[in-house]
């Protein structure tokens, strides 16, 4: 990894600058000089030590399966103490030392960096299987499958930059894309099916719309039909025999026939004289309606 590889080359480079301070030229290093070199190894392991010491308590939370939450703050507080730490035992004066020494803050950024890296990569494939699973719940949640992707991704987006240690040069685009690409790969048989489904309801639709129309028409038809036959028949009449108050009453109306007979006073007596129907059947007691339907 180019954490690694940095780190291993900043060892080699460093080694190779202690070297020459100590061998190179032909003078003999002085005694300060080699003090300030022994005091700086020491310094500089004991610093690490500590810090790999929190390096491992990362590595044991990580390794129970759930991702640290907070993990880039918690990495950038590591490596800041570290540096911190260093730069408290760093003299000052002597350009030579302080060189020694600035190379060494280095170095022990680097080789803490590098152990960090395979914990990082640990966090974000926790917090991507944690994506994927909230992706799954939503589908079988009746969620809109587009909507659950993009819910999945945000989640897993806010949660793997803010795992992303400062100054590392780290990044989660790669697992970003990766994600995305299997969650669409499970999303694509769904939309089929969905096409298919609204296909369906369509067609379904379709012949309702024409099951519809040709029993319009055959309404249509059959209105017409029996528009042009010849109507029932409807006949009725009505008799009231001289000076009774009796009314005979009769009337045919769909093949059926209906009489009926009733007493009630004349209201046109005073119209027909004193004798009222003494002139037998007349207008004036004969009625008679007769209809015809077309």
């Amino acid at each position: 990894r180019p954490a690694v590889l940095s780190s291993r080359s900043a060892l080699s480079s460093g080694s190779a600058l202690g070297l020459q301070r100590l061998r190179g030229g032909g003078a003999e290093p002085s005694d300060s000089l080699l003090q300030a070199t022994f005091a700086c190894n020491r310094l500089h392991a004991t610093v690490l030590a500590e810090a790999m010491s929190e390096v491992a308590a990362l590595r044991k939370a990580i390794g129970t399966g759930e991702a640290v939450a907070e993990f880039g703050s918690k990495a950038d507080a590591l490596l800041a103490d570290a540096a911190q730490k260093f730069a408290a035992e760093t003299p000052e004066g002597d350009e030579e030392v302080t060189g020694l020494y600035k190379d060494k803050a280095e170095e022990l950024r680097e080789v803490v960096t590098a152990s960090l890296e395979p914990i990082f990569v640990k966090q974000v494939a926790l917090l991507k299987e944690g994506a994927l699973d909230q992706f799954n719940k939503g589908m079988l949640g009746d969620q809109d499958p587009s909507e659950a992707l993009a819910a999945a991704e945000a989640s897993f987006v806010r949660e793997a930059t803010a795992s992303v240690p400062a100054k590392t040069g780290w990044g989660v685009k790669a697992e970003r894309a990766s994600l995305v690409g299997i969650m669409q790969a499970i999303i694509a048989p769904a939309k089929k099916a969905t096409q298919i489904k609204l296909q369906s309801a369509q067609q379904l639709n379709t012949a309702m719309q024409y099951l519809q129309m040709q029993q319009q028409q055959m309404q249509a038809m059959q209105a017409q039909y029996t528009g042009g036959q010849g109507g029932k028949w409807n006949v009725g009449a009505a008799y009231r025999p001289p000076d009774t108050n009796i009314n005979l009453s009769g009337s045919f109306q769909q093949g059926r026939t209906n009489i009926q007979v009733s007493m009630v006073p004349d209201e046109g007596a005073a119209l027909l004289g004193q004798n009222g129907f003494s002139n037998g059947v007349g207008p004036a007691n004969l009625g008679l309606s007769f209809n015809i339907h077309l």
